[in-house]
């Protein structure tokens, strides 16, 4: 029989030495806006996260934004912070860049630049340079389905032009990186090795944090955890063992781990 969220809540409190708590940024720990500069987690989870990270083996936040964006917003201390689907991490004051990417900035650099002149007649649309990746939003277009649909096609042979990987899209975003093989998965699995994790918790709102979900397989406890929205793909809902309804409500899931995990 499944157990309810509460049960699971209590049993993975009860091996908080050897488990592991990986949360999504957007539409998780933040909600999602149609500028997304202006992204914000929501007040108090940035003080939750570091009391999980004094109870917790490990305690990550997994996203496809940058790390100096993440440590700008949640000034998390013992908390892993990684960026770009993996591509960087700061654990503690130090930052990991994968070697395998490094030559790729000048290409992103140069997507960038070929993106705006390209859809500079798209209104609304919002070109995001991360750094070592780039992203493109339509959440404040007037015909956000159409403006993503007539992107598709230049985005995607910019991308390969420059020798990047291929457009990755998510909630009203595609996303352009460089070709390497790494996603949020291959993040959770990394921890979960190092730290010999028996339990851990994962939480996203879209498709690219569906390999967190596979990633916590043949763990003694894995919990799945969905922040549902209006725009919540199908099949994220289906793989998740539990859904709250807002990153307020993960919020007060976050804060009940706290509380059992307490000596």
């Amino acid at each position: 029989m499944a157990r309810s969220l509460d049960e699971e809540v209590r049993a993975l409190g009860a091996m908080a030495p050897r488990a592991g708590i990986f949360c999504d940024f957007d539409g998780s720990l933040a909600p999602i806006v149609d500028d997304p500069s202006k992204a914000r987690a929501i007040r108090g989870a940035g003080r939750v996260l570091e009391k999980l990270a004094r109870r917790y083996a490990a305690v990550a936040v997994v996203s496809g934004r940058p790390v100096s964006f993440l440590a700008k917003r949640l000034h998390p201390r013992k908390v892993r912070l990684v960026g770009l689907y993996g591509i960087e991490e700061r654990v503690g004051r130090s930052l990991r860049v994968l070697p395998e990417v490094r030559t790729a900035r000048e290409a992103i650099d140069r997507a960038v630049e070929r993106l705006r002149a390209e859809l500079a007649d798209e209104q609304g649309v919002y070109i995001e340079h991360k750094g070592l990746a780039v992203s493109v939003h339509f959440r404040r277009a007037r015909d956000k389905d159409a403006a993503l649909e007539r992107a598709v096609p230049i985005v995607d042979h910019i991308a390969k032009e420059e020798g990047l990987a291929s457009v990755t899209r998510g909630r009203m975003v595609l996303e352009i990186s460089p070709p390497v093989h790494v996603n949020k998965g291959d993040v959770v699995r990394r921890v979960i090795d190092e730290k010999k994790l028996a339990g851990a918790l994962v939480v996203g709102d879209d498709l690219g944090d569906l390999p967190t979900f596979r990633a916590v397989d043949g763990l003694d406890l894995g919990i799945r955890v969905a922040v549902a929205s209006d725009e919540s793909p199908p099949e994220l809902i289906a793989a998740a063992d539990h859904v709250v309804g807002s990153p307020h409500e993960l919020l007060d899931l976050l804060r009940s781990l706290v509380d059992e995990s307490r000596p």
